[in-house]
């Protein structure tokens, strides 16, 4: 008989991770299902619902058939977030699902800026007006597919179309909620303002649960095609950065998470939701009792380094091959024989746009700098440095809007580097803290589950229990001012640059 488990569903962007934990946060059987990204037309993305589920129930199975179904005590989703399945009356799928990545609802955003105006949504829902939300997909909906919008009876965002489909349950939770435009932060409840002036009816929106909640139990259905035991509980679950933030231990304010992959998105716990008056960051629910958080992105951090692998890494490539190692590994060995500041040359990571610190859409990629004389191990230094140039302008923000930061943490891929840590590290000024499991968002979920199963008192106190650090990287006492100086270079190449983007 095995210790206790409880599950982590993550159904991301890419494909579905499902990871069983034990009552420690030990990771102790994992899987993984890819599904595809639907691109109908230039600029439109879309995913088939039926796939989240059918990725969920596979890894689920895997899963169940190494720590067996007895075992398992619970199960947590999380997911991308602003994507939604629209449902019909008896529960079957009217369209495909309009993901964050989706750009083709520029018009509803315009119209929502223009009848409501950015000011009121910020103060209603701490969000800025942008496409990317729920409510914006919805109106696109509404005005470009009347004939499905007029047959919606609920929405259900990924993680909880998962919950749908394990257990009947109809709901979403509050930090979801929180990515639609449609949420009032403050009330925590569906803002009837926002619905009435967008023409979107509330019934179609789900009930609203606590992330850690129980909201139901795994069906007979949903037993024969994921091998769970029937009955096992399931909680409501959250958002992916609210659960990775909470699989790092981020829950109370001044302790902030940096969650790596494509961007890097700083998660910030707070006390009392204080949206930021000049719309940058956006104010989110957290999936912790009481707390809200911002939300602050960094575009193309480890797509940037992905970016060079694929177009300029061949040697890297080789190389690592026959080495038996990662191409990432072995440019990060080259990146570390280039001095501070890359002897000169700069990179700005905006493949599409730059968010924090400049917040400029119009914003290009660009190394500055090279010379004859500069290899690829420069170019790759500049990457990790000019990465790490914006940790230092998301804590200025946050400083800014009156965090404090006690504690930065690191999750995902980028976690694994030391190098990079250590000039994050060193740039921002602040000791960078790598969890046990980098994978955080899984864990996340699964905390919720032991929470809701009643293994712990609560989500902080399983978080505890759960969460531990394997390791603390420090700043280079050595090299921060000298960073400091470098930041202060950066910026104004930066303000050089602008005056040229406007010219491609």
């Amino acid at each position: 008989m095995r210790s206790p488990i409880v599950v982590g569903v993550d159904v991301g962007t890419g494909g579905c991770k499902t990871v069983a934990y034990d009552l420690e946060g030990n990771p102790v059987a994992s899987a993984y299902r890819e599904y595809r990204v639907l691109h109908p037309r230039v600029g439109w993305a879309e995913q088939n619902p039926g796939d989240w589920w059918q990725a969920a129930a596979e890894t689920l199975r895997e899963v169940t058939s190494k720590v067996g179904s007895e075992n398992i005590e619970a199960v947590g989703v999380t997911s991308q977030r602003e994507a939604f399945a629209p449902l019909g009356r008896e529960g079957e799928l009217l369209a495909n699902a309009i993901i964050w990545l989706d750009s083709r609802a520029t018009r509803q955003e315009a119209w929502v800026k223009d009848r409501v105006g950015a000011a009121r949504v910020l103060e209603l829902t701490g969000l800025p007006v942008d496409q990317m939300f729920s409510a914006i997909k919805l109106l696109w909906f509404k005005e470009e597919m009347p004939s499905v919008f007029q047959r919606i009876s609920k929405v259900l965002f990924a993680k909880d179309y998962v919950v749908y489909k394990l257990t009947g349950a109809v709901c979403t939770d509050y930090s979801m909620a929180s990515r639609t435009m449609l949420l009032d932060i403050r009330k925590l409840e569906w803002s009837q303002e926002m619905c009435d002036e967008l023409g979107i009816p509330t019934d179609i929106l789900p009930p609203l649960r606590g992330s850690w909640e129980v909201v139901g139990e795994v069906s007979s259905e949903a037993s024969a095609v994921t091998g769970l035991r029937k009955g096992t509980p399931v909680v409501a679950g959250g958002g992916d950065r609210p659960c990775e933030a909470l699989g790092a231990g981020v829950i109370d304010e001044g302790e902030v998470n940096a969650g790596t992959g494509t961007g890097t998105c700083f998660e910030a716990p707070l006390y009392q939701p204080r949206p930021d008056p000049k719309g940058r960051v956006e104010t989110c629910v957290h999936v912790i009792p009481g707390r809200w958080e911002y939300e602050i992105v960094v575009n193309a951090t480890g797509e940037s380094l992905r970016w060079f692998r694929d177009n300029l890494g061949y040697w890297e490539i080789e190389e690592a091959r026959r080495r038996g190692v990662s191409p990432y590994d072995v440019m990060v060995e080259e990146a570390a024989s280039i001095p501070p500041g890359s002897e000169g040359v700069a990179y700005f990571p905006y493949l599409w746009g730059a968010k924090v610190p400049f917040f400029n859409p119009r914003a290009k990629g660009a190394f500055v700098g090279i010379t004859h004389a500069h290899t690829r191990a420069h170019l790759i230094r500049a990457i990790l440095e000019g990465v790490a140039f914006h940790y230092r302008g998301a804590i200025e923000i946050l400083t800014e809007l009156g965090v404090t930061i006690k504690r930065l943490s690191i999750t995902g891929g980028e976690a694994r580097s030391d190098v990079w840590n250590r000039i994050k590290a060193t740039v921002a000024g602040v000791p960078l803290y790598v969890p046990k499991v980098i994978d955080a968002a899984s864990l996340g979920a699964a905390i919720l589950a032991a929470a809701g199963a009643g293994y712990y008192s609560g989500v902080r106190s399983a978080s505890a229990r759960m969460v531990s650090f394997e390791r603390v990287v420090e700043p280079d006492p050595n090299l921060v001012e000298t960073y400091i100086r470098l930041y202060e270079k950066y910026r104004a190449v930066y303000r050089e640059l602008e005056k040229a983007f406007g010219l491609t």
